[in-house]
């Protein structure tokens, strides 16, 4: 698998929400607190709101619509620029709506930008940032909102500061910064309605268009056969077991709470020479490791700063002798 190959992948990865809750004003909670209501909201939420996410000098706009009937989960992602391709969600059935067979072949949509606050451990991520939160709200939006900052206690994970809705605990901004406080990414709603008048058809397929349901693959669990020999204060492994994935390639994953590491690893023939490649906040490396006879490339993949995965790529191993 090439290397933009195992980066799509890791993005992916890296990358996965009637009413408001109708909380008090009165006492500002704490940073936990407020992020783990966060991290409910989207699937308790109904919402239909237009956000803008900007990534060094890329930026796109999208409609994302939610609710939450009869049980199930119904998310409606429209990119507003360009084909206005669509991802309609009904729980774990996703369907890729686009105009035409013709741009289904050239373009591929990408899923929501929140998934990394779904199922947010704040004990966890106390571990590698200080949550802090501002004595100031500011207005997203039209909304009064609280404003909080994961600092990073070291250098090896960006920092990130969120904006929630007072009302509702909704996500109205994130934005993600290196140890220079220079922004890299940024997901901002430009407007957001809850309770919206939302029906079946805003979560069905146009008749007119080319669908089609995306499947995504179950990687066969394996034996993990590598280990580090050190990890930054609060990453650890996702999965107890490597996943296998094609073409003799296994993956690992690791998380702090925020940011993921996708680790690739696969046999090869011929040794490449150590590479980085950034794409904005994102950092992706390789290198060639020789366990006996047998040559492996190794592909981390992950939102953090490249020293992280340069010092990661150091100390991965084999477990014993392959």
């Amino acid at each position: 698998m090439t290397l933009s190959g195992l980066v799509r992948v890791g993005l992916m990865i890296l990358c996965a929400s009637v009413g408001t809750f109708g909380y008090s004003a009165a006492k500002t909670p704490d940073a936990a607190h407020l992020l783990e209501q966060m991290s409910q909201s989207f699937s308790q939420l109904d919402y239909d709101g237009v956000f803008i996410h900007s990534e060094n000098t890329r930026m796109n706009s999208m409609r994302v619509q939610h609710q939450l009937r009869k049980g199930k989960e119904y998310e409606s992602l429209v990119d507003l620029d360009g084909h206005k391709i669509q991802v309609i969600r009904i729980d774990d059935t996703v369907i890729c709506v686009y105009p035409n067979e013709s741009v289904a072949d050239k373009q591929v949509m990408s899923s929501t930008p929140f998934k990394r606050f779904i199922g947010l451990d704040s004990e966890h991520l106390k571990l590698g940032y200080d949550l802090v939160v501002s004595k100031k709200t500011a207005r997203i939006a039209g909304r009064q909102a609280y404003h909080l900052r994961l600092e990073p206690k070291d250098q090896y994970r960006y920092a990130h500061e969120v904006w929630l809705d007072k009302d509702n605990r909704f996500l109205l901004k994130h934005d993600m910064l290196n140890q220079n406080d220079v922004l890299l990414d940024r997901i901002q709603f430009t407007s957001v309605t809850f309770n919206p008048d939302l029906k079946a058809a805003d979560f069905t397929p146009n008749k007119e268009s080319y669908s089609k349901q995306l499947v995504e693959p179950k990687a066969r669990r394996i034996k993990s056969l590598w280990k580090f020999d050190w990890l930054p204060e609060g990453f650890s492994l996702v999965w107890p077991e490597a996943r296998a994935l094609n073409h003799g390639t296994s993956m690992l994953l690791l998380s702090d709470g925020m940011a993921t590491i996708s680790v690739f690893v696969e046999p090869v023939m011929k040794a490449k020479a150590t590479s980085y490649l950034l794409i904005g906040a994102t950092v992706a490396g390789e290198k060639t490791l020789k366990v006996g006879k047998q040559l492996y490339l190794v592909t981390m993949v992950g939102e953090v700063p490249k020293v992280t995965i340069e010092k990661l790529m150091s100390v991965f191993m084999p477990k014993a002798r392959l």
